[in-house]
């Protein structure tokens, strides 16, 4: 049993040292080998693969890979540049560029306007189909520099490439810098700053709305190392696992600090109280502070978890890892709050001095809570209505564009290579319908018509394929000697690098159609382009075997975001409901907490929708944070409901859970939207608008726990009460 400190109860100087210091240097002995293993052990350089959202060994990519397989490709990088492409100021430009260019690590070949093996200049460029389509802009505006790097080139790479663009980028002649290489490169340097701001800015803000609203020096040392001890060992853990630092969980220490402070609000709230009504300190007071709060804290703990183990649903191998780790947190949250947090909680005291006009302010939100309020209710079933609405406008198909910030290095790249023929690459892996083979001059006329059919298609850049290769050779006068078989056997040959390996089988079955996707102009979801495309297969008298590259990826994200929002909120409604069910033992709560649930992810998104905010992989993921956050400030409701009345469809219940609850749940409002409003500082658009849905999303799930939640729980008895009533007038008469 813990005992009172009291000023009149003799005790030596030593013991009380003891019982309030020593448990305090014990935390600050934790949090030193925390940190010593963290620095040791924590790689915080995010890993950014070429599929960004999958991972080679999912299932989305598995088509991809199958590809690579038949048809070896290089790694490119592509420097776009603009400018009076036939002068030969410009010319000469292109030329020393890609002289530097060849001269950096990692470079193997560089291929440009002027140098070997591409055309000799402009003019021969644009009489060849090749070049034309390899280097040269659809607006004649631009010509590219490709040069072809070693697998996983590195940082040094991609710095002396920048170098190089700021060298040589002048009026006139605009440099420009693309290709995955590139852009994986620059996404992690972005990810790197961001989590270096995000930990300075958690500091700052949070130390700031804690001291405020506390104004005890030992609460905000307790809450930052409770806070920081368990963001690190999530991260420690999930390394241990082999979970590394990525663009979905980029952001997971902040989220774990977030969640960290949820239950530390409540518990000092609570303490708070306690001090007030049982005139208790120390220790005494916190533990039983501790005993009113540790349960609803676990039990919220336990749903936090399983939104995010919910994310193990997804077929993403990136997602897991975000379920994984989010995981792990949540675990780390309570353990830190409750382990670490109250002795220093023990240690502080309430401020003496309280400003009149606050204090008159919290009498009346309490007096405000505590009473129900229909038109609320009403106007948050109206807002939900048109939130569900804005569904049909939710756009899970969002633009290759929509991942970059605008103006940003990564952006302008792709801007460029979009209107230079197309920024989205898509793979088509084709035979004929009847298995006929292709090296004949039967088979080119029909992959020319191919190529033409789907030059053709409005979502089209450019188009490279067997009969574009074989274009250049036929350019030579000693190609009318040459049968179609000849040359594709020429193309063949070791010596030429095995041009025709690229885009035919050995067995000259199966062909292999490269698509340059224009983003600018798509109007309509990529799975619909990709289905015409094949459409257009068909009719020219081919088969579509198997459809890869990063277009592909992007359409299979959107359908994956859309089923991953449907299949995963409704889990987590369900799964939330009966725990509900479980812990009041009634079934007007648990249904008062299904449409309380409901309202949460259909508001969200709806008004996320008519703000023309796309819904990308990672913002999906804030669907189940969100409906953990409801979840946690309803059972902190009912459970405080439960210990004042065992009638939960009494509102004199509800009426004091509101009143005294009102403070901590608004409260931790502030903390959280305090916390993803960090996110906004990120230079990652995915980034900022996962800031974005959470705080909306903690902000409606709030509103709904304290109005709508206890309106709807209470509403059966208040049916049964004006029954009777007109039970009782008709008997009386």
């Amino acid at each position: 049993m813990a005992t009172t400190i009291r000023a009149d109860k003799p005790s030596s100087r030593r013991e009380q040292v003891l019982l309030r210091f020593v448990p305090v240097l014990v935390c600050l002995a934790i949090t030193a080998i925390v940190a010593l293993v963290f620095v040791r052990s924590v790689d915080l350089k995010p890993k950014v693969g070429e599929n960004f959202f999958f991972s080679k060994n999912d299932p989305q990519v598995r088509a991809d890979n199958d590809i690579s397989k038949t048809f070896p490709e290089t790694t490119e990088i592509d420097l776009t540049v603009s400018g009076d492409i036939a002068s030969p100021a410009y010319a000469d430009r292109i030329l020393a560029l890609s002289d530097e260019l060849s001269k950096v690590p990692g470079v193997t070949d560089v291929i440009s306007l002027g140098r070997k093996p591409g055309p000799k200049d402009l003019e021969d460029a644009l009489k060849s189909r090749l070049w034309t389509n390899v280097l040269i802009a659809r607006d004649h505006k631009s010509t590219d520099v490709i040069a072809t790097v070693k697998d996983n080139v590195g940082a040094p790479t991609i710095d002396r490439l920048q170098g190089l663009q700021r060298e040589f980028d002048h009026p006139g002649f605009r440099v420009v810098i693309s290709g995955l290489p590139y852009v994986t490169e620059l996404i992690s340097r972005t990810l790197e700053r961001d989590l270096r701001t995000f930990s300075l800015a958690t500091v700052c803000v949070f130390g700031g709305v804690l001291f405020v609203i506390f104004r005890s020096p030992w609460i905000l040392l307790g809450a930052f190392l409770a806070c920081a001890d368990s963001s690190a060992a999530t991260l420690i853990v999930t390394q241990r696992v082999h979970i590394p630092i990525g663009p979905v969980t980029a952001n997971l220490s902040t989220m774990v600090f977030v969640m960290t402070l949820s239950p530390m609000v409540f518990l000092t709230f609570n303490w708070k109280r306690t001090r007030e009504q049982q005139k208790s300190a120390g220790l005494a007071a916190v533990w039983s502070a501790v005993k009113e709060t540790v349960a609803p804290s676990f039990w919220s703990a336990v749903c936090m978890l399983l939104g995010f183990t919910s994310l193990l649903l997804v077929r993403s191998t990136p997602m897991k890892h975000l379920g994984t780790g989010g995981a792990i947190g949540a675990a780390m949250a309570f353990c830190a709050a409750y382990i670490l947090y109250p002795w220093f909680l023990a240690l502080a005291s309430p401020p003496q001095a309280k400003l009149r006009w606050t204090k008159a302010f919290a009498s009346r939100l309490r007096s405000f809570f505590s009473e129900r309020h229909g038109l609320v209710v009403a106007g948050l079933a109206i807002f939900s209505i048109v939130g569900a609405v804005g569904l049909l406008r939710l756009d899970t198909d969002p633009s290759l564009f929509a991942y970059f910030k605008k103006g940003s290095d990564i952006r302008q790249g792709l801007e460029a290579v979009d209107r230079s023929g197309g920024s989205s690459p898509l793979k088509l892996m084709v035979e004929d319908t009847q298995g006929a083979t292709l090296n004949n001059t039967a088979g080119y006329k029909r992959l020319w018509d191919l190529q033409h059919a789907l030059e053709k298609d409005p979502a089209m850049g450019k188009v490279m394929s067997l009969p574009v290769m074989l274009s250049e050779i036929r350019r030579h006068w000693l190609s009318m000697f040459l049968s179609t078989k000849k040359e594709v056997a020429i193309l063949e040959e070791q010596k030429h690098g095995d041009v025709a390996g690229q885009f035919l089988t050995p067995d000259h079955k199966r062909a292999l159609f490269l698509l340059r996707m224009r983003e600018t102009v798509r109007s309509t979801p990529r799975e619909q382009v990709i289905h015409r495309l094949e459409r257009t297969v068909r009719r020219e008298g081919f088969r579509t075997l198997l459809v890869g590259g990063e277009y592909s990826l992007l359409s299979q994200m959107g359908r994956l975001i859309t089923s991953s929002i449907v299949s995963g909120s409704l889990i987590l409604i369900g799964i939330f409901t009966a725990m509900g069910y479980l812990f009041s033992r009634s079934l007007g709560v648990a249904a008062a907490m299904l449409v309380t649930l409901v309202i949460i992810p259909v508001v969200v998104r709806g008004y996320i929708a008519y703000l023309g905010m796309p819904l990308d992989f990672l913002t999906a993921a804030a669907a189940n944070l969100d409906l953990g956050m409801g979840v946690d400030a309803m059972i902190y409701l009912t459970m405080f409901a439960k210990r004042q009345n065992a009638d939960l469809s009494s509102w004199e219940a509800w009426s004091k859970a509101c009143s005294h609850l009102w403070r901590p749940i608004g409260t931790s409002l502030l903390v959280i939207c305090c916390g993803f409003g960090i996110f906004l500082l990120s230079n990652f658009p995915p980034t900022q608008r996962f800031g974005v849905f959470v705080m909306f999303g903690s902000a409606t799930a709030a509103s709904a726990a304290l109005f709508m939640f206890p309106w709807l729980a209470s509403l059966s008895l208040r049916t049964k009460k004006v029954t009777r009533d007109r039970e009782r007038r008709l008997q009386a008469a």
